[in-house]
């Protein structure tokens, strides 16, 4: 029984997909194994896991598709390495590397082709752009089943220009990328890209991982089609063949962002057509553009406020209408700060300008690097007198530490910095970093040995952990990873960490974290993607900065593009202005679509001028005003 349930109103898709998995718990005792429930993120696993509430159960099976793979792939490594004739190593399972990792290693080819051998000489991109391009173009082929060494090819034969354009570029990238998979498959190491590829290469087309597939789950339950990669699309497919039961949610609006790996018309092709379909119909599920119509049809309260000359002036009247709104009586967790990109500056603006109300916020969106964080940055400031790497701290940084280790003030943490080699204190700590010198131990040993000396007993050790306990971890694992790659030849492992942490490690938040944010009775600053994507509902919208063309991003560049990366594309075809106006509309109106679902006012603000003072109108804003025109403010 292959059923499809079309549902375009999200709370009642997540309400009939939870009730669909407690009754097959039900008919099969709480035997939870047996039933496959596929989720598109951590957050969504989350928010499901805690709204089962079973007094006995196996562990739930409810698992987004990335680690229902990488657990397949180490349970039947074996499988692979016999298929699999680039795979050389000899381990046990595989090794899978971390995306710093992953980072590092393409930015170090591309930096080194760039400079020794002038790769991309027609590119005027920075390395990191470029290599953010190639990381993206692997993760979009591996997850739209498109051979990698193709990507290259299809990229130049799309571009509208490219009589006049030099082939050289994609040929370079289609090598780099070659490089990166040989370097990695070779040493039995996988990346998530990598992992998708090779489980649906040499697993899922294998007759007897499919035997075993088929005596260990009986139902499958997915919450949301519409976030499905045509990897996992495949997966669904045959797996639905001999499964006792497959029940499909699918919510047609929510094709929200170009950037989300989805390709419509290959789930249409092998889901849709294939499926029985229930409270739907098939056409009205195939013709998914959303108009003008249907964003009328919300009937959502919209006021503009487009009184600002200046970005500065924008913010104050956002943090204005806060204030009105609270001392109104609307509760804050009912209130949600949508921006389109992670900006800093509004941001931190708009916290602080809250805070000094007593209104609190918290934000989902984390723009700082580790090394940011005043234990962090202790850390890594220990780490390279450890080493002796003294070159590498900033002066900055420096004082930080000291302010972090000794609990002083900044003046003080100063002070003690220009007289360093006298002060008794800061002596003792360097004799205590000295001590390990002779113990030979790893760097994850002495960082770990550092902060439990160190950190731990400061009034915020504790509050720190999770911070510090990412750097030891991913010290330990990065480090023996660019040995066993070989990446340490011309530079000290330890050294290329601190440089990768320093420069290019981000801090993150955990699934609770962001569910504790949805539930917390703070006012929440988003942007429009993780709004939808994490299912936060809040009835009053405070929309910032329409003017900007970030709400809806450019979709071609030079070495990339998601739509041409695209099992369904013509791979002959050229990406026209035109196809890349309508993509923007199409998913800028979709966005608009979701965001207005959960919502019954919103309050939007536009400044003339952005952050850097230059003139600025965006699609948003005039279709904005086309709905103000149907009764809006």
């Amino acid at each position: 029984m292959k059923l499809l349930y079309s549902i375009n109103v999200q709370e009642e898709k997540i309400k009939q997909a939870l009730e669909k998995y407690r009754h097959l718990l039900n008919l099969n005792n709480n035997q939870s194994s047996k039933i496959l429930f596929l989720v598109p993120n951590s957050i969504t696993k989350l928010m499901y896991e805690r709204n089962i509430n079973l007094k006995y159960s196996e562990e739930l099976n409810i698992i987004t598709y990335i680690s229902f793979v990488k657990k397949e792939i180490i349970k039947y490594w074996p499988i692979i390495v016999e298929k699999c004739k680039t795979i050389r190593g000899n381990n046990i399972v595989p090794i899978f590397i971390s995306s710093n990792l992953s980072d590092y290693i393409i930015n170090n080819e591309v930096s080194k082709k760039r400079n020794l051998e002038g790769y991309f000489d027609d590119l005027t991109s920075t390395n990191r752009g470029i290599s953010n391009s190639i990381k993206n173009n692997i993760n979009k082929s591996a997850l739209s089943l498109i051979e990698f060494d193709t990507i290259g090819e299809r990229l130049y034969l799309s571009k509208k220009n490219k009589d006049k354009l030099l082939r050289f570029s994609y040929t370079q990238m289609d090598e780099i990328i070659n490089n990166y998979i040989e370097t990695l498959l070779s040493k039995g190491m996988l990346d998530n890209h990598l992992s998708i590829y090779v489980y649906n290469n040499f697993l899922l087309n294998n007759e007897d991982y499919l035997k075993a597939l088929k005596k260990r789950i009986n139902y499958i339950i997915v919450d949301s089609l519409e976030s499905c990669s045509n990897a996992e699309v495949d997966f669904i497919d045959t797996v639905s063949n001999f499964l006792n039961e497959s029940h499909v949610y699918y919510n047609s609006t929510r094709d929200y962002s170009s950037f989300n790996n989805v390709d419509i018309n290959y789930i249409e092709k092998n889901i849709i057509k294939k499926f029985n379909i229930v409270g739907n119909n098939e056409n009205k599920m195939i013709n998914n553009n959303l108009n003008i119509n249907d964003l009328y049809s919300q009937d959502v309260e919209i006021e503009l406020n487009q009184s600002s000359q200046l970005y500065s002036e924008m913010i104050t009247e956002v943090t204005n209408k806060v204030l009105d709104l609270i001392n109104n009586n609307v509760n804050p967790r009912d209130i949600a700060i949508i921006s389109p990109v992670n900006n800093t500056i509004l941001d931190y603006n708009l916290a602080n300008m809250l805070k000094n109300y007593n209104i609190e916020a918290v934000n989902t969106k984390i723009d700082n690097k580790i090394i940011d964080y005043p234990f962090a940055n202790a850390l890594i400031v220990a780490a390279c007198l450890f080493y002796e790497y003294e070159e590498l701290i900033k002066e900055e940084e420096y004082i930080s530490f000291i302010e972090t280790i000794f609990n002083v003030n900044r003046i003080k943490a100063l002070s003690i910095y220009r007289n360093r080699d006298e002060n008794e204190e800061y002596k003792d700590l360097i004799n205590y970093i000295n001590r390990y010198k002779s113990d030979s131990i790893k760097i994850y040993e002495f960082l770990m040995r550092f902060y439990i000396d160190k950190l731990l007993v400061l009034k915020t050790g504790r509050d720190n952990i999770k911070i510090c306990k990412q750097i030891i971890q991913e010290s330990e694992i990065f480090t023996e990873n660019i040995s066993i790659l070989s990446l340490d030849n011309k530079k000290i492992k330890e050294k290329i960490f601190i440089d990768v942490l320093k420069t290019t490690i981000k801090d993150y938040y955990l699934p609770k974290e962001i569910q504790d944010m949805k539930e917390s009775n703070k006012v929440i600053i988003t942007t429009p993607y993780s709004y939808i994507s994490s299912n936060i509902s809040r009835p009053i919208q405070l929309w910032v900065d329409i003017g900007s063309n970030s709400w809806n991003m450019k979709i071609e560049k030079d070495i990339s593009n998601a739509i041409v990366l695209r099992k369904s594309y013509d791979k002959n075809k050229i990406y026209s202005d035109d196809m890349e106006e309508y993509y923007k509309k199409y998913y800028l109106y979709n966005m608009i679509y979701n965001l207005l679902e959960s919502a019954d006012k919103v309050y939007a603000f536009k400044s003339d001028y952005t952050v850097n003072g230059y003139m600025q109108e965006s699609i948003l804003y005039s279709l904005l005003l086309k709905l103000l025109d149907k009764g809006g403010k």
